[in-house]
């Protein structure tokens, strides 16, 4: 129980503005201790995958003179020896009267001749080893 008189009391709040800034500073100074390492590392693994690139892109550069080399060695080549034989398949065929005199007609000149077999005795079938 109170006894006792008085008035109205007021409250007043305590001025933390100073402690406050101080207070950020310090989250700030941990936070970019934290965060300080792992910037560096970053920026150590940005400047390797530029490093990497630049030899990626050197490397086809070579490989791409090294082409460019092999292409025109096997053209030179190619000048030198010439153009090569043709193919007996790429022979035209021999069609209408250029066949030749001794083929029969009518029903004769749709058989088809069979060869006989070399040996015509015992064993000379399918040889199954």
């Amino acid at each position: 129980m109170c006894m006792g008189g008085g008035g109205r009391s007021t409250i007043y709040a305590p001025k933390t503005e100073a402690y406050d800034k101080a207070a950020q500073a310090q989250f700030d100074a941990m936070r970019a201790v934290q965060e300080g390492g792992a910037k560096i590392k970053q920026q150590e693994l940005n400047a390797a995958t530029l490093n990497q690139q630049a030899v990626l892109a050197q490397l086809k550069d070579v490989q791409t003179r090294q082409a460019n080399d092999v292409s025109a060695q096997a053209g030179r080549l190619a000048a030198l020896i010439g153009a090569p034989p043709p193919e007996k398949s790429a022979e035209a065929p021999v069609v209408g009267r250029a066949r030749g005199t001794a083929t029969s007609k009518g029903k004769g000149a749709l058989r088809i001749e069979r060869q006989l077999a070399a040996a015509a005795g015992q064993g000379s079938g399918l040889n199954i080893t």
